[in-house]
Protein backbone atom coordinates (compact mmCIF):
# COMPACT_ATOMS: atom_id res chain seq x y z
CA UNK A 1 0.00 0.00 0.00
CA UNK A 2 1.24 3.43 -0.90
CA UNK A 3 2.09 5.98 2.19
CA UNK A 4 -0.14 8.52 2.18
CA UNK A 5 2.17 11.64 2.79
CA UNK A 6 0.36 14.75 4.70
CA UNK A 7 0.60 18.28 3.50
CA UNK A 8 2.92 20.81 4.70
CA UNK A 9 1.25 24.24 5.96
CA UNK A 10 3.79 27.44 5.72
CA UNK A 11 2.90 30.71 7.38
CA UNK A 12 5.79 33.12 6.22
CA UNK A 13 5.64 36.03 8.23
CA UNK A 14 8.18 39.05 8.83
CA UNK A 15 10.50 37.78 11.43
CA UNK A 16 9.46 34.22 11.13
CA UNK A 17 8.69 31.50 9.16
CA UNK A 18 5.94 28.55 10.67
CA UNK A 19 5.58 25.45 9.67
CA UNK A 20 3.19 22.56 10.07
CA UNK A 21 2.09 19.09 8.77
CA UNK A 22 -1.28 18.22 7.72
CA UNK A 23 -4.09 16.30 6.15
CA UNK A 24 -7.43 17.60 5.24
CA UNK A 25 -9.50 16.85 8.89
CA UNK A 26 -6.97 19.06 10.73
CA UNK A 27 -3.09 19.90 11.51
CA UNK A 28 -1.15 17.16 12.65
CA UNK A 29 1.25 17.21 15.57
CA UNK A 30 4.61 18.26 13.13
CA UNK A 31 5.59 21.40 12.88
CA UNK A 32 8.18 24.33 13.69
CA UNK A 33 8.96 27.63 13.34
CA UNK A 34 12.29 29.36 11.66
CA UNK A 35 14.18 32.29 10.91
CA UNK A 36 12.92 34.16 8.18
CA UNK A 37 14.80 32.33 5.81
CA UNK A 38 14.43 29.90 2.72
CA UNK A 39 18.17 28.21 3.87
CA UNK A 40 17.13 27.91 7.53
CA UNK A 41 13.33 26.60 6.58
CA UNK A 42 14.96 24.05 4.43
CA UNK A 43 17.08 22.84 7.28
CA UNK A 44 14.03 22.71 9.74
CA UNK A 45 12.32 20.22 7.01
CA UNK A 46 15.47 17.78 6.95
CA UNK A 47 13.47 14.62 6.50
CA UNK A 48 10.40 15.83 6.12
CA UNK A 49 7.89 14.38 3.06
CA UNK A 50 4.69 15.68 2.34
CA UNK A 51 2.72 15.36 -0.82
CA UNK A 52 0.96 19.06 -1.33
CA UNK A 53 2.29 22.53 0.27
CA UNK A 54 0.87 26.02 0.66
CA UNK A 55 2.27 28.73 1.93
CA UNK A 56 0.60 32.30 2.98
CA UNK A 57 3.19 35.20 3.03
CA UNK A 58 3.47 38.92 4.25
CA UNK A 59 7.27 38.84 2.93
CA UNK A 60 7.16 39.74 -0.49
CA UNK A 61 7.01 38.20 -3.93
CA UNK A 62 10.91 38.30 -4.39
CA UNK A 63 11.03 36.67 -0.87
CA UNK A 64 7.97 33.79 -1.69
CA UNK A 65 9.53 33.41 -4.95
CA UNK A 66 12.85 31.61 -3.36
CA UNK A 67 10.52 29.78 -0.58
CA UNK A 68 8.88 28.04 -3.44
CA UNK A 69 12.45 27.53 -5.43
CA UNK A 70 14.09 26.10 -2.61
CA UNK A 71 11.01 23.80 -1.70
CA UNK A 72 10.54 22.57 -4.91
CA UNK A 73 14.40 21.50 -4.64
CA UNK A 74 13.82 19.43 -1.67
CA UNK A 75 10.80 17.79 -2.70
CA UNK A 76 8.81 17.52 -5.65
CA UNK A 77 5.26 17.98 -4.91
CA UNK A 78 3.05 21.08 -5.91
CA UNK A 79 3.36 24.41 -4.19
CA UNK A 80 0.15 26.56 -3.68
CA UNK A 81 -0.04 29.68 -2.60
CA UNK A 82 -2.84 31.21 -0.90
CA UNK A 83 -3.46 34.98 -0.86
CA UNK A 84 -6.73 37.03 0.06
CA UNK A 85 -9.76 36.64 -1.84
CA UNK A 86 -13.13 38.86 -2.45
CA UNK A 87 -14.98 35.26 -0.57
CA UNK A 88 -14.48 31.64 0.75
CA UNK A 89 -17.18 29.27 2.60
CA UNK A 90 -19.29 32.64 3.21
CA UNK A 91 -16.51 34.83 4.50
CA UNK A 92 -16.56 38.41 2.70
CA UNK A 93 -13.86 40.55 2.59
CA UNK A 94 -13.68 44.46 3.56
CA UNK A 95 -10.68 45.44 1.27
CA UNK A 96 -10.97 46.94 -1.92
CA UNK A 97 -8.92 45.21 -3.52
CA UNK A 98 -9.55 42.13 -1.83
CA UNK A 99 -5.69 40.78 -2.26
CA UNK A 100 -4.64 44.17 -0.42
CA UNK A 101 -5.78 43.03 2.53
CA UNK A 102 -2.73 40.87 4.55
CA UNK A 103 -3.13 37.52 3.69
CA UNK A 104 -2.46 36.30 7.48
CA UNK A 105 -4.88 38.47 8.48
CA UNK A 106 -7.44 36.74 6.00
CA UNK A 107 -6.41 33.10 6.74
CA UNK A 108 -7.17 33.53 10.18
CA UNK A 109 -10.59 35.22 10.12
CA UNK A 110 -10.93 32.19 7.76
CA UNK A 111 -9.73 29.29 10.37
CA UNK A 112 -11.86 31.33 13.03
CA UNK A 113 -15.08 31.41 10.60
CA UNK A 114 -14.99 28.29 9.48
CA UNK A 115 -14.61 27.37 12.84
CA UNK A 116 -17.53 28.88 14.99
CA UNK A 117 -19.64 30.57 12.00
CA UNK A 118 -20.37 33.28 14.76
CA UNK A 119 -19.34 36.93 15.11
CA UNK A 120 -15.82 37.18 15.82
CA UNK A 121 -13.13 39.53 16.55
CA UNK A 122 -9.82 38.19 15.07
CA UNK A 123 -6.66 39.30 16.93
CA UNK A 124 -3.69 38.23 15.64
CA UNK A 125 -0.70 39.40 18.02
CA UNK A 126 2.16 39.23 16.26
CA UNK A 127 5.15 42.11 14.55
CA UNK A 128 1.92 44.64 14.20
CA UNK A 129 -1.22 43.92 16.19
CA UNK A 130 -4.29 43.18 13.95
CA UNK A 131 -7.81 43.23 15.29
CA UNK A 132 -10.08 42.04 13.14
CA UNK A 133 -14.16 42.18 13.04
CA UNK A 134 -16.63 39.38 11.21
CA UNK A 135 -20.69 39.54 11.26
CA UNK A 136 -22.66 37.24 12.12
CA UNK A 137 -23.53 36.87 8.37
CA UNK A 138 -19.60 36.27 7.38
CA UNK A 139 -18.91 40.33 6.12
CA UNK A 140 -15.54 41.39 6.96
CA UNK A 141 -16.47 44.84 8.82
CA UNK A 142 -13.03 45.77 8.90
CA UNK A 143 -10.21 45.80 11.25
CA UNK A 144 -6.97 47.50 13.58
CA UNK A 145 -3.41 47.59 12.94
CA UNK A 146 -1.42 48.91 15.78
CA UNK A 147 2.37 48.34 16.63
CA UNK A 148 3.36 45.30 18.50
CA UNK A 149 5.26 45.48 21.48
CA UNK A 150 8.59 44.94 20.32
CA UNK A 151 8.04 47.66 17.10
CA UNK A 152 6.46 50.15 20.22
CA UNK A 153 9.49 49.60 21.95
CA UNK A 154 11.98 50.16 19.04
CA UNK A 155 9.89 53.33 17.65
CA UNK A 156 10.61 54.75 21.65
CA UNK A 157 13.97 54.02 21.21
CA UNK A 158 14.85 55.19 17.92
CA UNK A 159 12.85 58.49 17.94
CA UNK A 160 13.57 59.97 21.57
CA UNK A 161 17.13 60.61 22.81
CA UNK A 162 16.84 60.07 26.36
CA UNK A 163 15.38 56.23 25.62
CA UNK A 164 17.62 53.25 25.34
CA UNK A 165 16.05 49.71 25.62
CA UNK A 166 17.01 47.11 23.54
CA UNK A 167 15.12 44.45 24.50
CA UNK A 168 11.79 43.78 26.54
CA UNK A 169 11.54 42.23 30.09
CA UNK A 170 8.92 40.08 31.03
CA UNK A 171 5.64 41.07 30.61
CA UNK A 172 3.87 43.17 33.51
CA UNK A 173 1.61 46.13 33.39
CA UNK A 174 2.81 47.19 37.14
CA UNK A 175 4.04 50.58 36.85
CA UNK A 176 8.17 50.65 36.58
CA UNK A 177 10.48 52.18 38.79
CA UNK A 178 13.23 53.15 35.47
CA UNK A 179 13.08 54.10 31.94
CA UNK A 180 13.44 50.36 30.95
CA UNK A 181 10.40 49.18 33.37
CA UNK A 182 8.46 51.78 32.50
CA UNK A 183 8.91 51.31 28.51
CA UNK A 184 8.01 47.75 29.80
CA UNK A 185 4.99 48.27 31.59
CA UNK A 186 3.90 50.53 29.19
CA UNK A 187 3.89 49.21 25.74
CA UNK A 188 1.94 45.65 27.34
CA UNK A 189 -0.32 48.14 28.94
CA UNK A 190 -1.00 49.79 25.16
CA UNK A 191 -1.02 46.40 23.37
CA UNK A 192 -3.82 45.09 26.04
CA UNK A 193 -5.72 48.27 26.02
CA UNK A 194 -5.90 48.59 22.17
CA UNK A 195 -6.72 45.02 21.91
CA UNK A 196 -9.54 45.18 24.88
CA UNK A 197 -11.16 48.49 23.58
CA UNK A 198 -12.27 46.57 20.80
CA UNK A 199 -13.43 43.61 22.38
CA UNK A 200 -15.59 45.69 24.70
CA UNK A 201 -16.93 47.62 21.70
CA UNK A 202 -18.05 44.49 20.31
CA UNK A 203 -19.55 42.39 23.55
CA UNK A 204 -21.40 39.57 21.50
CA UNK A 205 -18.55 38.74 19.23
CA UNK A 206 -16.56 36.15 20.46
CA UNK A 207 -12.57 36.91 20.40
CA UNK A 208 -10.15 34.65 18.86
CA UNK A 209 -6.24 35.28 19.99
CA UNK A 210 -3.43 34.04 17.81
CA UNK A 211 0.06 35.58 17.31
CA UNK A 212 3.33 35.18 19.07
CA UNK A 213 2.49 37.56 21.76
CA UNK A 214 -0.80 36.00 22.26
CA UNK A 215 -0.14 33.77 25.16
CA UNK A 216 1.71 36.38 26.96
CA UNK A 217 -1.26 38.97 26.14
CA UNK A 218 -3.81 36.13 27.63
CA UNK A 219 -1.48 35.97 30.72
CA UNK A 220 -1.76 39.36 31.32
CA UNK A 221 -5.69 39.46 31.60
CA UNK A 222 -6.81 39.93 28.03
CA UNK A 223 -9.73 37.71 27.61
CA UNK A 224 -10.21 35.17 24.62
CA UNK A 225 -10.05 31.04 23.06
CA UNK A 226 -6.05 30.96 22.22
CA UNK A 227 -6.08 29.59 18.68
CA UNK A 228 -2.10 29.46 17.97
CA UNK A 229 -2.39 27.96 14.75
CA UNK A 230 -5.57 30.02 13.48
CA UNK A 231 -3.44 31.26 10.07
CA UNK A 232 -2.44 27.71 9.33
CA UNK A 233 -5.88 26.21 10.23
CA UNK A 234 -7.74 28.90 7.85
CA UNK A 235 -4.91 27.66 5.09
CA UNK A 236 -5.49 23.68 5.72
CA UNK A 237 -9.13 24.61 4.71
CA UNK A 238 -8.48 26.84 1.82
CA UNK A 239 -6.08 23.60 0.25
CA UNK A 240 -8.41 21.07 1.19
CA UNK A 241 -11.46 23.72 -1.33
CA UNK A 242 -8.58 24.21 -3.81
CA UNK A 243 -7.94 20.40 -4.28
CA UNK A 244 -11.26 19.32 -4.13
CA UNK A 245 -11.60 21.68 -6.86
CA UNK A 246 -8.68 20.54 -9.03
CA UNK A 247 -9.61 16.86 -8.52
CA UNK A 248 -12.98 17.57 -10.54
Amino acid sequence: MNEVLPWLLLDVGNTAIKWRLAHAEGLLDRGGRAASDPQALCEALTGVRWSQAALTSVAGSSFDREVVARLSEVGDAPVWQGVAEPSRFGLTNAYQPPASIGADRWFAMLGAWCEYKEPLCVVDAGTAITIDVVASDGRHEGGYIVPGVDLMRQSLTQDTRLIDVNTLAAPTMLPGSDTAQCVNAGVWQAAQGAIQSVITRYPQYRPVITGGTGPELLALGLQGEHRPHLVLDGLRVWLSSELDESAC
